[in-house]
């Protein structure tokens, strides 16, 4: 019961102590019907394997609704509690824990005296419990202790930690052996933290802009799955994607589950290409919400819709996965207005924004292109389709370097510290030359780097 999780500890003013909330069960089981707030009596599937007058979570860690609260007594199915102070759905799992809260003791030095600093709740509802220390120096040392609030019983102490216990591949661990070695106090009002850290974002946007269109294995996301919802032509991109507006950081996309093929990958094509492989592609979104019901559908450009002499037939795309494409008919449409005028068949909501489709070719895409941080396909996603996972491989944008904790992915960063020590010198002296050793070797590192990458994928040249 004295297992810690990774704890880290960042210093603004004064401590942050980030404490995953890692809690041990000992039986567990789940909510046999709905309850409401403010039940005492909980019915459960078995909780035959739960010890009397115990702490009881309910619902997952990190949900909303996450609580914990004590158990008096149990039957065979029902526990008699405090309160709760959160409905509950049917199917919630119920967990018997030792611990709900967490002591953290503090003391100026790693062997010194602990005293107690403050007995903190675990905050369920998040994936961590944050605690403050607003008098904290990096110097200061914590242990932890999980304790039962009921029962006072308490686990073992946590090792010592403090702020200058870093992860081996964070940002601190390039820092500060670049600041010893040059003699540089960490309190020095120039070459602070904040310098540090946008020094270090320069070397590495140096470095990605020498390896410009180079793939790298460490910053990719493959099998990532994407719902695709019927009646529509596009996916979003991630927002972690490295570039959004051709193909360049994204590698390939295929379905899993399809009505055709089993599984398949769909080809890139550019946009040109696109524009004749899709050119039924024609419609509008819909540009005032259309209640059920409604006669006439404002649309954002009417160009693209023709009516008959016997009427026409638009498809609106869904906007949930629990729905279809819907057909509605119109006899008329106003260029002037943007408008489809004698609508029939609107039996859901239109939203601001849902697609209308005149002519559409449905089915399972077989081309995507990629613009406006889309993937945009050749057809409309079908019904049968509704909810299907697009599984994409990418690559992810670099992440800005904000705390001394960040870890970084990228496996030649120790080249970093050779960025690090020209940057610290110019900030000293701006008249620095560029013939200055340390940003030689930098850059000397970074071709070498370069000559000798091996990505593990293809690149694959354009040239037309």
């Amino acid at each position: 019961m004295s297992q810690f999780p990774q704890i880290t500890i960042k210093h603004a003013i004064g401590n942050v102590l980030d404490i995953p909330n890692q809690v041990i069960s000992r039986a567990f089981t789940y909510f046999a019907s709905n309850t409401a707030i403010g039940a005492t009596t909980l019915e459960s599937q078995n909780a035959i394997d739960f010890t009397a007058a115990s702490l009881l979570q309910l619902s997952s860690i990190g949900s909303e609704k996450c609580e914990i609260i004590d158990s008096a007594s149990h039957t065979d199915e029902d526990f008699t509690v405090t309160a709760i102070k959160m409905n509950h759905s049917r199917g919630d799992i119920i967990r018997e824990i030792g611990f709900d809260q967490v002591e953290v003791h503090k003391s100026s030095t790693i062997d010194g005296t602990y005293s107690l600093l403050s007995t903190n709740d675990f905050q369920m509802t998040q994936m961590s419990t944050i605690v403050n220390d607003l008098v904290g120096l990096t110097s200061d040392f914590y242990k932890l202790r999980w304790k039962n609030s009921d029962t006072s019983d308490l686990s073992s102490f946590s090792t010592p930690i403090s702020v200058l216990t870093y992860p081996e591949n964070s940002v601190a661990e390039l820092i500060f052996p670049v600041l010893k070695a040059m003699g540089v106090s960490e309190n020095d009002k120039r070459i602070n933290i904040e310098f540090l850290l946008s020094a270090i974002d320069d070397a590495r946007k140096f470095v990605k802009a020498n390896l410009y269109g180079v793939r790298h294995a460490w910053n990719q996301d493959f099998e990532y799955p994407i719902k695709v919802l019927a009646g529509n032509n596009y996916v979003d991109l991630p927002s972690t994607i490295d570039f959004n507006e051709t193909n360049r950081s994204l590698l390939a996309a295929r379905f899993l589950l399809g009505n055709v093929l089993t599984p398949y990958s769909l080809s890139y094509i550019d946009k040109r290409s696109w524009n004749s492989a899709s050119f039924q592609i024609m419609g509008s979104n819909a540009s005032v919400l259309a209640s059920i019901g409604a006669v006439t559908l404002d649309v954002d450009n009417a160009g693209d819709f023709e009516a008959g002499t016997n009427g026409s037939i638009a498809h609106v795309a869904t906007d949930s996965f629990d729905q279809v494409i819907m057909e509605i008919a119109y006899t008329g449409v106003d260029l002037v207005n943007n408008q489809l005028t004698g609508v029939t068949g609107i039996t859901r909501a239109i939203p601001v924004g849902a697609r209308v489709w005149s002519n559409p070719t449905i089915g399972q895409p077989v081309y995507y292109t990629v613009y406006e941080n889309k993937i945009v396909f050749d057809r409309v996603v079908s019904d049968s389709m509704q909810g299907n996972n697009l599984y994409i491989d990418f690559y992810k944008k670099l992440d800005k370097a904000t705390d001394l904790y960040q870890e970084l992915p990228e496996p030649y960063r120790e080249i970093y510290k050779w960025y690090l020590r020209w940057a610290i010198k110019y900030r000293k002296d701006t008249d620095l030359p560029a013939s200055d050793p340390d940003l030689k070797k930098f850059e000397e590192l970074v071709g070498a780097l370069f000559d000798n990458l091996y990505t593990g994928q293809d690149t694959i040249i354009v040239t037309n």
